[in-house]
């Protein structure tokens, strides 16, 4: 937009300047072939066809001086490049129309060009002062995208820190709880036991009976809670986790994508099956490499479990008869899930559990 203002302008001047000395149908020519020749190098911005422009109206100029008229407006577009060297073969027809040229041409051509010259660094240097704004406005925007992610990490971690002290002090409370009000109601409950058969009240026997019901259902209730703390305390990443650290027989890469978390069920099913699959690369594989991957699907949860080692044992007696994989495919089918196995190019176990299915309908599913 600079540039097409400032050769407007140009173009204006040197027209005032051509048309003052000379007012003829002819002088129709040169400004038309300028106005075409400006618009071509301002639309291409091409090396060659600058280069070409200036040769050919230098030329023009040299066979009818009136071109040399708009001299300023053709320089424009050479000015402050590579080819500015080339505004010297003007100088040919300059000298060559040195006394036909009207009087003061020289003078208002030097200034004209002067003002072209001073436009197109003008020009060029806003162009330069916008292109580094919009390089700083990126770089100040991949840094702010870059430090909103990092905060968003910092927080994603400082989360899971606090998720995980919160599961770790929720186990800390269950065994509290387990090991000493549990015990102290166990002893309770046995003294009163021991009591009502040494009894001969009938009347104390009663009371000691109703003591131990209410005792009783007291146990349960704490048994019931402690489960559920220990059970809600079971984080299934920081599990996994765990068992890839200590799982030193080869390398090994664990991807977790989980945005939910699985019924409690589910993660015993999941945690069994790495450790027994884990077990099983060690004891019957020549694995160097093994990939755990558990992912979460709309409608289903996945679980794969990739090893590139060969079974030491006979295939088909491993996948039909061997126990690990059995109880795999039958704790599969218990969450109405898929259980695959394949041999190609190493080992592989995929389960597909529905989200929707994921409840265990009896505890055989359930994972110790």
């Amino acid at each position: 937009m600079l540039e097409i203002l400032d050769k407007t302008i140009l173009f204006l001047l040197c027209s005032t300047l051509y048309l003052h000395h000379y007012n003829t149908i002819y002088v129709l020519l040169p400004m038309i072939l300028m106005i075409i020749g400006s618009c071509f190098c301002t639309y291409f911005e091409n090396r060659k066809l600058l280069r070409f422009g200036t040769f050919f109206y230098a030329i023009l100029s040299t066979i009818h001086p009136h071109f040399l008229f708009y001299m300023p407006l053709q320089l424009y577009d050479i000015f402050l490049t590579q080819e500015q060297k080339y505004s010297l073969i003007y100088l040919i027809p300059l000298f060559f129309y040195s006394g036909d040229l009207p009087s003061g041409f020289y003078a208002w051509i030097f200034i004209f060009c002067l003002l072209s010259f001073t436009s197109k660094g003008k020009k060029d240097r806003i162009l330069e002062l916008s292109h580094e704004y919009y390089t700083y406005q990126d770089t100040a925007k991949e840094l702010e995208i870059s430090l909103e992610e990092k905060n968003r990490r910092l927080i994603q971690n400082q989360d899971d820190k606090i998720h995980l002290a919160t599961l770790q002090e929720r186990n800390r409370i269950a065994k509290e709880i387990h090991d000493n009000t549990g015990h102290l109601l166990s002893r309770s409950l046995l003294q009163i036991g021991a009591l009502m058969i040494i009894t001969k009240d009938k009347v104390l026997l009663e009371n000691l009976k109703v003591l131990k019901d209410s005792l009783s259902v007291g146990m349960d209730n704490i048994r019931s809670s402690i489960h559920n703390l220990h059970d809600e305390s079971v984080d299934l990443y920081a599990s996994i986790n765990t068992l890839v650290k200590e799982f030193t027989f080869c390398p090994i890469t664990f991807d977790y994508h989980l945005k939910n978390t699985p019924t409690t069920q589910l993660k015993y099913f999941f945690l069994w099956t790495i450790k027994e699959s884990l077990s099983n690369v060690t004891k019957h594989s020549n694995a160097t490499k093994v990939s755990i991957v558990l992912m979460e699907h709309p409608i289903m949860y996945q679980l794969i479990i990739t090893n590139n080692g060969n079974s030491i044992l006979d295939e088909n007696m491993y996948l039909s008869d061997g126990i690990g994989l059995r109880t795999m495919r039958e704790r599969t089918h218990a969450f109405k899930g898929i259980f695959q196995v394949s041999t190609e190019k190493g080992f592989r176990i995929f389960i597909t559990i529905p989200i929707k299915n994921e409840e265990v309908v009896n505890n055989e599913s359930t994972c110790d």
